[in-house]
């Protein structure tokens, strides 16, 4: 059975790489090559192994090969049973239409109304941000500091521990010109505010509580796996707190962007609608598609007409 199987194996990797090779002289398309034919569509042998990436050895080459013409296989004939079957295939075309008219729309407004909405003005986001406060209340600290993971028996552990505690500019020329040649990871976040579980999540260690561990910390060191982690702390903001503006302002520029970006759609569609009406393309009756409403003449018509 697996002297079977691998003369299987062999033959059929013979003929993959004799077409993926290529065979002077011979018809791209001759008969013999047909794997399997649905109907009038048949998939031939270099179809398949154009998709087969090189390099591959001759069991997971025979693999794809497989899913290859068993995917093409399976594609055609359930979809060929299923339309002699489905009783309403008028339905499903029109649903194929609509779907694909949506998605069309969809990329038009997005390309239109991203390239005419308006680079968020920074006067704008401080107002909102001084109008808005209790929308900007922290669920978590925020930390600004540096972090380092390193191997345990690094030289320079030491010196790391000294310069990362310092926190000096001449400290970090000195961390990343010198003490960073063995580090697995770094990063320094000093002037940039970031969510403490953000942070804690690097670092194998349980943290119970996480404002106390923020406000009472400012170096702290532990060894996991071979592994040193150090982290410093410069300054934090408590959970409660409101967020500092250059971390609100983040979350602000992609709210009024979003905001623009609508606004800027609703009116895409509306200078549409209304030179579409003007061109006699559109033409409303009882509804307004520019209000998106039905028309009041026709409501009050109506009424009136009632009350005779």
């Amino acid at each position: 059975m697996v002297n079977i199987r691998l003369s299987y194996v062999s033959a059929m990797m013979v003929l993959l790489v004799t077409f993926a090779c290529g065979r002077p002289g011979a018809p791209a398309e001759a008969e013999e090559d047909a794997l399997v034919t649905v109907g009038d569509s048949t998939l031939r042998l270099a179809d398949v192994v154009r998709h087969i990436p090189a390099g591959l050895d001759s069991e997971d080459s025979l693999r794809m090969f497989h899913n290859i013409v068993s995917s093409w296989v399976d594609g055609l004939v359930l979809s060929n049973v299923a339309q002699r079957n489905i009783p309403d295939m008028r339905r499903i075309d029109r649903m194929v239409q609509e779907y694909r008219n949506n998605l069309i729309i969809s990329e038009y407004m997005r390309l239109m109304s991203e390239h005419s909405a308006n680079d968020v003005d920074e006067k704008s986001m401080k107002n909102y941000y001084l109008g808005h406060a209790d929308e900007f209340v922290l669920d978590q600290p925020l930390v600004k500091g540096a972090y380092i993971r390193l191997d345990e028996g690094d030289s320079q552990l030491p010196n790391l521990r000294k310069w990362l505690a310092d926190f000096s500019d001449d400290s970090f020329d000195k961390i990343e010109r010198s003490g960073l040649r063995h580090a697995t990871a770094y990063e320094y976040f000093g002037d940039v505010w970031h969510e403490w579980g953000e942070v804690a999540e690097r670092i194998p260690y349980r943290f119970f509580d996480a404002d106390a561990f923020v406000k009472s910390t400012k170096d702290f060191e532990t060894a996991y796996d071979g592994s040193v982690y150090l982290l410093h702390i410069s300054d934090h903001v408590p959970s409660g707190d409101i967020m500092p503006y250059e971390y609100a302002r983040i979350k602000i520029a992609e709210m009024m962007r979003v905001e623009d970006i609508n606004a800027s759609r609703a009116k895409l569609k509306t200078d549409i609608y209304r030179r579409m009406i003007k061109d006699g393309m559109l033409k409303p009756g009882l509804y307004d598609p520019v209000k998106g409403e039905m028309r009041k003449e026709n409501i009050n018509d109506k009424d009136n007409s009632n009350k005779k």
